[in-house]
């Protein structure tokens, strides 16, 4: 009767263990947090992540290029202002020279041209480099100049491909016509060119401080 008696006890015993909460259970704890604990991590990692990323992203890549067009606006200012200035002094001397009161390259157009036109870019090459430029400018200032004087020549020559134009194939000779090729035409054609080629190829040094 003893041993039925404890066998009883400790069959009764087993069914109330399992039944127990507090006894340890490991595998449907651990399930639980882990079911719970990874949604909340995933949940916060992607569509947060992704919410942040896409929220931040677009105002960085504005403001960027609001401040590439405002470079720009600035460098053209800059630039227009300096070629505004070497723009009366080469049609200035120009005019100086050939229909001025001493004429001394009087019926030489070209020749009065280009002297002009040799002097406006001295000056323009200093202007630039020293304002409109200066932060970019190269380490290497002789090949920066002979960049910068290249890119003249080509200025230089498509004005005298103008007044070569109206001179020779139009046959008009005038003081007017001769500012029209030149100050015109061809300077709107050089001008054109040259800020181009000023940005692209000339002054591409880094930015200093």
């Amino acid at each position: 009767m003893n041993d039925e008696q404890a066998m009883r006890g400790s069959a009764a015993l087993e069914p109330a263990a399992l039944a127990d909460p507090s006894a340890p259970r490991t595998q449907p704890g651990t399930r639980g947090q882990v079911n719970e604990e990874p949604a909340p991590a995933s949940s916060l990692t992607q569509p947060g992540t992704r919410g942040q990323v896409n929220e931040e992203a677009a105002p960085a890549s504005s403001l960027s290029l609001t401040e590439r067009l405002l470079a720009w606006v600035r460098e053209f200012i800059q630039f227009g202002l300096v070629g505004a200035t070497a723009f009366i002094v080469d049609a200035g001397l120009f005019n100086l020279l050939q229909h001025g009161p001493l004429g001394i390259l009087a019926g030489h157009p070209n020749t009065a041209q280009f002297v002009a036109a040799v002097t406006a870019t001295l000056y323009s090459w200093i202007a630039n480099r020293l304002w409109t430029y200066r932060g970019r400018t190269r380490d290497n200032a002789t090949r920066e100049a002979i960049l910068f004087f290249f890119a003249n020549a080509c200025g230089i020559g498509i004005s005298q491909f103008c007044l070569l134009f109206t001179h020779h194939i139009l046959g008009f000779t005038s003081a007017l016509a001769d500012n029209i090729a030149v100050y015109v035409v061809g300077f709107a054609l050089g001008t054109a060119f040259r800020f181009f080629f000023y940005h692209y190829v000339v002054f591409t040094g880094g930015t200093r401080a």
